[in-house]
């Protein structure tokens, strides 16, 4: 008897460790060119964007960010109906597995509601991004002229308005 629990307790011990590493982890995350527009007068809410790399097998998901920077954060992408563009609240940015998504003017962004200060050019803004699984990551965001429109200057068009995502 006392052998059988032990081989139950070996394999429950193995398929835990199994799960385990089945779980991407935080380090196969990475984050590129994460910035920010600058704040022009009397502007209340800003946007985040940046590159999310998943080096890992698993697929991830980005559920929510925190800074003391804004009352609230949320996600938020890009919807087209009817031919006009509007802003709606996501749940989650999926990161595909072996792939990428592409948070840009158009598409994917971290919505910074009720900001408590305005964005400053040259500023670098903490923000910690939390994914589905319970990992998190302190980015930093730079914060660029109010005009700035991202590294190739992509608006999103012809990506269905949800950022890019490429995966293997």
């Amino acid at each position: 008897m006392k052998r059988i629990a032990t081989l139950i307790c070996a394999t429950t011990l193995g398929l835990m460790a199994n799960i385990a590493t089945a779980q991407p982890n935080i380090t196969d995350l990475s984050f590129t060119d994460p910035w920010i527009r600058g704040s022009v007068p009397g502007q209340k809410n800003g946007a985040g964007y940046l590159i999310i790399d998943n080096k890992s097998g698993q697929p991830a998901a980005m559920v929510s960010a925190n800074s003391d920077r804004a009352d609230r954060i949320e996600l938020h992408t890009i919807v087209r109906e009817d031919g006009v563009a509007k802003m709606r609240e996501v749940q989650e940015i999926p990161v595909p597995a072996n792939g990428s998504v592409t948070l840009q003017p158009g598409g994917y962004h971290v919505m910074f509601i009720g900001l408590t200060q305005p964005f400053k050019e040259g500023e670098s803004i903490p923000v910690k991004l939390n994914f589905s699984d319970g990992r998190s990551a302190e980015v930093t965001f730079t914060v660029k002229a109010p005009t700035y429109m991202g590294g190739g200057g992509m608006q999103g068009h012809g990506h269905g308005g949800h950022g890019m995502m490429k995966g293997n």
